[in-house]
């Protein structure tokens, strides 16, 4: 294969998640070395722990100007937060002193309302993307998030900010990893702080360093060196995914530097590689024998995204049913346990325990995602086990307030829920007994994504892959594990090593891919020999119908009256026909799924190509679920007085679709990635 365009000396993937986010990276030296030689950011500082990926919270100050994202963000929200809690206490206290009772509860019910945190604090905001797409007539570039405080930013600004701070963070790292020009070695690998060594794959050094804190946007001398890959579900829309390329060119990032990788196609790259390097025993190595098939789920934060593929000659993976999914993930599992916590201690007195004392909220959030990945390893002769949840004495002394201060009210309430058994708390925690815990917040979620698993088998194409591959964060729950091999006892669930990084690690290999160097190169206007020979790529489906906008001859009785109309020759046409190009769940193989179609220019001046995707089979561009993607429109330079012929490409077998327009008179191209933000 003729290749127009080189491999980016450094590839970074942005795992943009639900509930944390990070980025690994590979110099293309050591991929060419070693694929599996992929780095994530080890130093996300949290207490005097050191995690893989930081929280998805961002914050910015009164005056909407970014400030911090993850733990920092966290940690700063919840120190303005207090010391505006303190400030209205001190308020109360005076008021107290020269007001009788009435005056009294009448000026704190207005100080509560007046004296708000200022600052916009924003947390698992990626799923709003999800689910405004499902809402009728919801323009996803007008969409507006709320903070806590109630107040709103253009989603577009609050994703960009994060995906700069991510961007930001790592060319800091890269700078201060390189060698000055006055290095007295010659050597090609940078040295971290911690110990991991970088290679550059660079032929010169550089000079430039820069401060480790600092992650404030400035061009870096790698700017021009860095392939960027951001994932994305493989269950979201064309319209959110496009949203996800808008932010991250607003963040600074170049759209010719940067590419988007379904998030369980990634999973399943890593795990190809991995069993490519392990030994003959191992399940993975059985999994990719020619011929096998394989399930991967993604168990994210948000959603479930599932893929099934067979693997082919060469390491090519083939997709057997496209991608499906829904709203899923193990954030439901969170929300019931809020529930949980609302039915025992009372709305009023969970939301003042949110506002007043911030840190000790997150606290006990983070605590239960800890804990929802060992929860479900107890032992059968273990059933009384309890979970117990510690630093909780503020909220126990909020409901014995919000209760007259009455001692025995929480064991009251405990005892009117019937749980006093299930249930027991401390002076400064909580412990709840692990199967009433499962059975009320975990029970549920994991029923719906076995209940999804068990309609995809009764797929043709999927019935009979006797391994599922677990990954994401949420696929780590030992508790989501039993139930997955209880409903499907014969097959193999497989848990595979960093699998809550594997979407992220797997992304660097999609952006060191021939596929990715094929489609820049079509990007950028050419046309290598034969795209088809790239050995290990990945055969896709498509998850909807596309097709071009055409016109053609009106029949009476046939075409609605609505859409005739006579052309400059005088004929009666017949406009907006959906020219259905892809049909839902069609293969898409890179270098073969070109269509080529050769349309008349709408009049003598210009040609005019839209293009629609539908959910289901229509005949119109204007029906229901059948919408705008992208157009090209081409204005002749030259006066020829005709409507010209021309061609249009449309290239379905890389992750993002490509439309290029062709002057059949001039040979002139136009080319347009399909933008889905509408």
């Amino acid at each position: 294969m003729e290749n127009n365009i080189n491999p980016w000396p450094v590839v970074c993937a942005i795992d943009f998640g639900m509930t944390y986010s990070g980025y690994a990276y590979s110099m293309r030296a050591d991929y060419e070395r070693d694929p599996l030689t992929v780095e994530s950011n080890q130093t996300w500082p949290h207490g005097e722990m050191l995690t893989l990926k930081t929280p998805t919270s961002i914050l910015f100050d009164k005056s909407g100007n970014f400030h911090s994202f993850g733990y920092e963000a966290e940690k700063k929200y919840a120190e303005i937060a207090e010391e505006v809690q303190e400030k209205q206490d001190t308020t109360d206290d005076e008021d107290s002193d020269h007001s009788d009772d009435s005056d009294d509860t009448r000026k704190k019910d207005k100080v509560d309302d007046e004296i708000t945190v200022e600052w916009l604090f924003f947390r698992r905001f990626k799923m709003m993307l999800f689910q405004k797409e499902m809402m009728p007539n919801k323009k996803l570039k007008n969409l507006k998030l709320s903070a806590d405080n109630g107040k709103k930013l253009p989603a577009l600004k609050v994703f960009s900010e994060a995906i700069k701070y991510l961007k930001n963070h790592f060319e800091a790292l890269l700078e201060r990893t390189t060698i000055s020009e006055k290095s007295p070695s010659n050597s090609d690998t940078l040295q971290e702080t911690n110990g991991t060594s970088v290679s550059t794959g660079k032929t010169e050094t550089q000079s430039k360093r820069s401060d480790p804190n600092k992650t404030e946007s400035n061009d870096s001398s790698w700017s021009d060196d860095i392939l960027w890959v951001l994932t994305v579900p493989a269950i979201w829309s064309d319209q959110a995914k496009q949203f996800m390329r808008e932010a991250a060119m607003q963040a600074g990032i170049r759209d010719d530097h940067l590419v988007l990788a379904l998030e369980p196609e990634s999973a399943a790259l890593l795990c190809k590689q991995s069993a490519l390097t392990k030994t003959s025993g191992d399940i993975n190595i059985q999994m990719f024998e020619r011929g096998s098939k394989f399930m991967i789920v993604d168990c994210g934060g948000g959603t479930v995204d599932v893929t099934a593929y067979i693997v082919e000659d060469k390491q090519i993976l083939r997709e057997l049913h496209c991608a499906s999914g829904d709203a899923v993930g193990g954030t439901n599992v969170d929300n019931l346990f809020l529930k949980l916590l609302n039915d025992i201690f009372g709305k009023d007195v969970l939301t003042k325990y949110k506002r007043k004392l911030p840190s000790d909220w997150l606290q006990l959030l983070q605590s239960f995602e800890i804990k929802k990945h060992s929860i479900g390893k107890n032992n059968p002769n273990d059933d009384k086990k309890m979970i117990t949840f510690p630093s909780v004495f503020n909220l126990l002394e909020m409901f014995k307030n919000a209760h007259k201060n009455s001692k025995k009210a929480l064991d009251n309430r405990l005892k009117e829920l019937n749980v006093d058994e299930k249930i027991k708390c401390f002076k400064d925690k909580i412990r709840i007994e692990e199967t009433y815990l499962t059975e009320k917040v975990f029970a549920g979620p994991i029923k719906d994504i076995v209940k999804h698993l068990e309609i995809l088998f009764k797929e043709e194409h999927v019935k009979k892959i006797d391994i599922i591959l677990l990954v994401g964060g949420f696929s780590e729950c030992p508790m989501l594990q039993k139930e997955i091999q209880k409903e499907f006892p014969n097959k193999k669930i497989v848990n595979p090593r960093d699998a809550s990084i594997a979407v992220m690690k797997g992304a660097v290999l999609f952006g060191h891919s021939a596929e990715i160097i094929a489609q820049k190169s079509v990007e950028q206007g050419h046309r290598p020999q034969d795209l088809s020979d790239i050995k290990q790529r990945v055969i896709r489906r498509s998850r909807a119908y596309y097709g071009i906008a055409a016109d053609i001859p009106f029949k009476r009785g046939e075409h609605p009256p609505s859409h005739e109309y006579i052309n400059s020759g005088g004929i009666r046409m017949c406009s907006a026909v959906f020219d259905c190009l892809i049909k839902k769940n069609q293969e898409m193989e890179i270098g073969k799924t070109v269509i080529e179609k050769t349309y008349r220019a709408y009049n003598n001046s210009e040609a005019n190509v839209e293009i629609y995707r539908s959910d289901r089979e229509v005949r119109y561009c204007n029906e229901e679920g059948c919408r705008m993607i992208g157009h090209i429109r081409v204005v002749y330079s030259d006066d020829c007085g005709d409507r010209r012929l021309f061609k249009v490409q449309l290239h379905f077998g890389f992750t993002e679709k490509i439309a290029i327009a062709i002057d059949l008179k001039t040979q002139k191209t136009s080319k347009v990635k399909l933008d889905c933000l509408l």
